[in-house]
């Protein structure tokens, strides 16, 4: 910016970059990630994360089916070394729900922008979920992470516990009916310990995700 001119850039868009910059400086100075993610397209979010793991929210629902206007039927929230489970039925509410949150800087999760957040906005339509979104299973396909977050899990060696091996969507769907037909509570703290896991693990994750997007695209211009 204090280079009259750069060499290959016009005056008129070095000072559209210039201004650009000055902007981008007074959000990151005001750790307004909101508006920094403003000026980012969506697919790199990814690059806010170091800068606000702080107030980061790692996030994780189930639900009664696969569909968009499936009902919500546990979610977890992992923010500042505090996780919290909401249970429908119990105390899954908007209220309690908007706490859990507690208004991040940012998001993250996995596959979150394509099913997560659209369940969630669908059954809770006053909850904010409009900050930067780093969307892990977007993030590991540009480092060559391929398949599910158990998947992916084991191809970066992080492993879960015994019982929590054999789980998966389907099998998430089962032990929540389970739950509700026969009050099982064995199947609810199965489900609930599935997705604390999804939930927490997220963190680890991101960690290694982050840290080779930086070496791989740093650099990169979108």
């Amino acid at each position: 910016m204090d280079t009259e001119c750069v060499k290959g850039i016009s005056a008129a868009m070095k000072e559209r970059s210039d201004s650009a910059l000055n902007e981008a400086y007074e959000h990151l100075g005001n750790r307004d990630c909101r508006s920094l993610g403003e000026m980012f397209p969506r697919r790199e979010h990814w690059r806010l994360y170091e800068t606000f793991s702080d107030d980061v929210a790692f996030f994780d629902i189930e639900t009664d089916g696969l569909e968009r206007d499936s009902t919500v039927t546990m979610v977890t929230v992992h923010k500042k070394n505090k996780t919290t489970t909401l249970i429908e039925g119990i105390d899954l509410d908007a209220e309690s729900l908007s706490e859990a949150f507690d208004n991040p800087s940012m998001i993250v999760s996995f596959n979150g922008s394509c099913f997560d957040v659209p369940v969630l906005s669908y059954s809770f339509p006053c909850l904010d979920l409009s900050m930067p979104h780093f969307d892990l299973r977007f993030g590991c396909k540009k480092i060559g992470l391929s398949g599910g977050l158990k998947n992916i899990e084991c191809q970066i060696g992080l492993a879960r516990a015994e019982d929590m091996k054999e789980i998966d969507g389907f099998e998430a769907v089962r032990l929540w009916k389970q739950w509700t037909r026969a009050h099982d509570q064995r199947s609810l703290d199965l489900l609930k310990e599935y997705n604390v896991t999804d939930t927490v693990n997220l963190k680890t994750l991101a960690e290694i995700t982050y840290k080779r997007l930086v070496r791989e695209h740093a650099g990169f211009c979108p």
